[in-house]
Formats: structure tokens, C-alpha cells, sequence
């Protein structure tokens, strides 16, 4: 019996993190995407795998790299994004293309480079998107509009690739204290997520048998949308 095997990309920071140590205890090798060099997870069973969303040629070799490695992969989740957050007017050219790199077409190069090794024993896609996707948020079109891209490709290829055994999942994500809401006023962390939540239910969507679709799950803290 083979290793059940993940790849989280974007997986060794914040939520990405989370995810990516969850689903090691849960008996996955996991392999987390990172720009950084040489860099050691800590973590028995998370494998940093350098890969620069930005770059189609690096995705193309990451994933060539664990089919070398692995008869086949189970799980890819789409945790990579970034995001500025101003009035739209405000915005340059390099800021939105920037954010369309990395929260779209990156993540798409991925998930079209997994196909080949989801496709062999069938698998899931956990997509990271937000609940902007679901209510329109004040200086937060750019971001929402990324995420309704990705978003949007995650329901279509759940009607496209059930057939391949191959399920997809867009996980509606509110607002999860990390780091980068440090002293952003308003915003408090026991108001919101942990990322610890998050990972917990990845970890379940990952784990589910595969005679299961879960198409679509919104998670928000008790108080909804901050």
C-alpha cells in the first residue's frame, strides 16, 4: 500500500502551514511549496519543495519532481494569494497583474501540472478562496475578483473531472488571524479564525473517501463577516 501523498502550495507560512502540518499528523507526505532555498520545515512528513508561483517553468519541474518521487498524488491545495487592499481607482497595472499571477494563473499552471498524478488513482482539489466571493467587500475588488476566478475554474472542473475520479472542493474562507493582521486595528484575534480551523477542515476534505463530493464549504468566525 502506498504513502498518501499532498502538496500545499504555498504551505510553509501561515495558513499554508497549518494546513501543511495537519495533514502530516494526519498520515499524508506532504509536500509544501516554498520561494525560499534550503529551508527546513521542522516537521517529520512536510517536505519543502522550492517552486516560484510566478514561474510556469518552475511549477512545471516541481511536479515532475514528485512523479519521480510518488506513483501518483492525492491531494493539491491552492492555499498561494496575495492581495492589496485600497479603492480600485487606486490601483497600478503591476499591482493587479501581480495578484492574477500569483492567486490565478500560478495556481492554475498547478493544478493543471497535478493533473496527471491526481488523474492516476483519482484525487481531491482544495481550493483556498474567500468569502469575498460570496459578499462584496469595500476595497477588496481585486483580491475578490482573483479569488472568484479561482473559484470559478474549481466548480467547472467539478463537473469536468468527477469523470477522472478527481473531485474539487472550494473551501469560502472569512476572515483568519496570521500574522499580517499584527496591530491592524479593528481587528482583533479572538474575533476571528485560527488557522488551526482551517487546517482541520482541509485535513477532513482531504481524508474523505472518494465516493463523497464536497463541492463548496464557508467557513466563518461566530461573528460571519468581519
Amino acid at each position: 500500500m502506498r504513502d498518501k501523498v499532498a502538496v500545499v502550495v504555498g504551505g510553509l507560512k501561515g495558513i499554508g502551514e497549518g494546513i501543511s502540518r495537519n495533514l502530516a499528523k494526519q498520515g499524508f507526505i506532504t509536500y509544501a511549496t516554498t520561494r525560499e532555498k534550503e529551508v527546513n520545515s521542522g516537521v517529520k512528513n512536510v517536505i519543502p519543495l522550492q517552486m516560484n508561483i510566478m514561474d510556469e517553468e518552475e511549477i512545471k519541474n516541481a511536479f515532475n519532481r514528485i512523479g519521480e518521487q510518488h506513483e501518483a498524488i492525492d491531494v493539491l491545495v491552492n492555499n498561494a494569494g496575495i492581495g492589496y487592499f485600497k479603492a480600485f481607482e487606486e490601483f497600478t497595472p503591476k499591482e493587479w497583474e501581480a495578484v492574477f499571477q500569483t492567486n490565478v494563473f500560478g495556481l492554475f499552471h498547478c493544478i493543471q501540472n497535478a493533473f496527471p498524478l491526481l488523474e492516476k488513482e483519482g484525487g481531491r482539489i482544495i481550493n483556498i478562496s474567500s468569502i469575498a466571493t460570496k459578499r462584496s467587500l469595500p476595497l477588496n475588488s481585486i483580491y475578490a475578483a482573483s479569488k472568484q476566478a479561482l473559484s470559478g475554474l474549481g466548480s467547472v472542473l467539478a463537473e469536468e473531472w468527477y469523470k477522472h475520479n478527481i473531485f474539487t472542493t472550494n473551501i469560502q474562507l472569512g476572515a483568519t488571524y496570521t500574522d499580517i493582521w499584527k496591530g491592524v486595528e479593528g481587528f482583533s484575534p479572538e474575533d476571528m479564525l485560527h488557522v488551526n480551523d482551517v487546517a482541520r477542515v482541509v485535513s477532513f476534505v482531504a481524508a474523505t473517501p472518494l465516493h463523497v463530493r464536497m463541492d463548496e464549504i464557508t467557513l466563518t468566525p461566530p461573528k460571519g463577516v468581519l
